[in-house]
C-alpha cells in the first residue's frame, strides 16, 4: 500500500500512474484553458500545468514571518475579495466558516486548514481546488 504520508518520497506505482496520465492526454490532443501553444499567448497562462496527475498536484511550503492566524486572516481577506485575479472562491470548512477552519482546539500540531477554487482564465474554464494548511514554525508559519 502506498504511504499517504505527504514527507514521503513520490511512490513508484503514482509516478506511473501519473506518467501514463500525461502520456494520454498527450495522446489524445488535449487542450488546457491555456491553449495549446508554448509559451502560451494566453494572457495569464505564464505558469501552465499539463496535468501530469490527472490534476494539478503542486506542493508548497511556504514560511513567513507572521503567526499563523494573521496568515490565515491575510489569505482569508485577500481570498474573500476574488484573490489576485478575481477567480478564488473560499468554500465551507466541516467547521462551519468560509475559507479557513480552526483546528487549535485539537493540539494537532496543525493551526487552520482552508479550502480554495480557483477558476482558470483563458478559452476554456476549468476549477481547481487548493487545499492550505497553517502550521506554526520555531521561525514562521
Amino acid at each position: 500500500r502506498e504511504s499517504l504520508d505527504p514527507r514521503a518520497p513520490f511512490p513508484p506505482t503514482l509516478a506511473m500512474r501519473c506518467a501514463a496520465a500525461f502520456v494520454c492526454a498527450a495522446a489524445g490532443g488535449v487542450v488546457g484553458s491555456c491553449g495549446g501553444k508554448a509559451p502560451s499567448p494566453v494572457p495569464d497562462c505564464a505558469n501552465m500545468d499539463l496535468g501530469t496527475c490527472g490534476n494539478a498536484c503542486c506542493k508548497l511550503a511556504i514560511e513567513v514571518s507572521m503567526s499563523t492566524t494573521e496568515a490565515m486572516q491575510t489569505l482569508n481577506s485577500s481570498l474573500a475579495n476574488g484573490g489576485p485575479d478575481g477567480y478564488y472562491t473560499l468554500q465551507p470548512t466541516a467547521e462551519g466558516t468560509l475559507g479557513f477552519g480552526d483546528l487549535r482546539p485539537f493540539k494537532n500540531g496543525v493551526d487552520f486548514i482552508g479550502q480554495v477554487h480557483h477558476m482558470t482564465s483563458g478559452p476554456k474554464h476549468y476549477n481547481d481546488t487548493i487545499d492550505i494548511t497553517l502550521t506554526a514554525t520555531a521561525t514562521g508559519s
